[in-house]
C-alpha cells in the first residue's frame, strides 16, 4: 500500500474503478454464458453431421470398390483425371460476440455426368455412382467444416473470457478494494488528528 497515495482524489478513483471493474465483470459473465449456450446449440448438429460424414464415406468407399471391381482401375482412374474438379466455395463473414464467425454458403456440388466433363460414353454406371457418392460426400464436408470452426472458436473464447472474469474478480477488483479501504482509514485517521488539533487550540485560546 506505500504506493498508494491517500489522497481524496484517488480514493474517488478507486471508487470508480471498482464499480467499473464489476460492470465488466458482469459483461464478461453474459457474454460467457451466451458463448455456452451456443456452444452447445451447436453439438448436436456437429453429432448428426459427424454420423452423415461417415454413412456417406463408408458408401463412398463401397461405391468407388464396386466401380474398381466392376470397370476397372484403370479406367475409374482415368475417369477421374478427366472430370473437371474446380469449384468454388462461397463464404461469408459475421461477427459474433467479437468472434469472426466464417459461414459456408451452401451450394450443392452433385453434378449430372455431362457436366463431370469425362466421355460419358466410355463411363459405366458403377464409375457415375461413385462420383456421386463422393460429390454428396463434399457437401456434407462442406457443412460440417463451419460448425465445427465455430464450436472451436466458441471454445476458445469461452476459455477466454473466462481467464478474464478470474482476473478482474480473484485479482483485480480486491486489490483495488483493499487499496480503497487504506485510503479511507488513512483519509478519517487524518479527520480525527484534525479535529482532535483544531479542539486543542480552541482550549488554548
Amino acid at each position: 500500500m506505500e504506493q498508494v497515495s491517500p489522497t481524496r482524489m484517488n480514493l474517488i478513483q478507486r471508487k470508480l474503478q471498482i464499480k467499473m471493474a464489476k460492470q465488466g465483470v458482469d459483461l464478461l459473465k453474459n457474454k460467457r454464458d451466451a458463448l455456452i449456450r451456443e456452444f452447445f446449440e451447436l453439438v448436436k448438429p456437429l453429432v448428426a453431421l459427424r454420423e452423415e460424414l461417415n454413412a456417406k464415406l463408408s458408401r463412398a468407399g463401397w461405391n468407388l470398390f464396386l466401380a474398381s471391381s466392376y470397370e476397372g482401375e484403370e479406367r475409374v482412374r482415368s475417369a477421374g483425371m478427366a472430370a473437371k474438379d474446380n469449384f468454388t466455395v462461397k463464404t461469408k463473414n459475421r461477427n459474433l460476440w467479437g468472434i469472426r464467425i466464417r459461414d459456408i454458403e451452401p451450394t450443392p456440388r452433385k453434378r449430372s455426368p455431362l457436366e463431370r466433363g469425362y466421355a460419358v460414353s466410355g463411363v459405366g454406371a458403377r464409375i457415375d455412382q461413385a462420383a456421386d457418392a463422393f460429390e454428396e460426400l463434399i457437401d456434407t464436408v462442406l457443412k460440417l467444416a463451419p460448425v465445427e470452426q465455430k464450436l472451436k472458436k466458441f471454445g476458445e473464447e469461452t476459455k477466454k473470457t473466462t481467464r478474464r472474469v478470474n482476473a478482474l474478480e480473484q485479482a483485480l477488483i480486491p486489490r483495488l478494494i483493499s487499496e480503497r479501504r487504506y485510503i479511507q482509514q488513512v483519509l478519517e485517521e487524518r479527520e480525527r488528528e484534525d479535529v482532535f488539533r483544531l479542539k486543542h487550540i480552541k482550549r488554548k485560546r
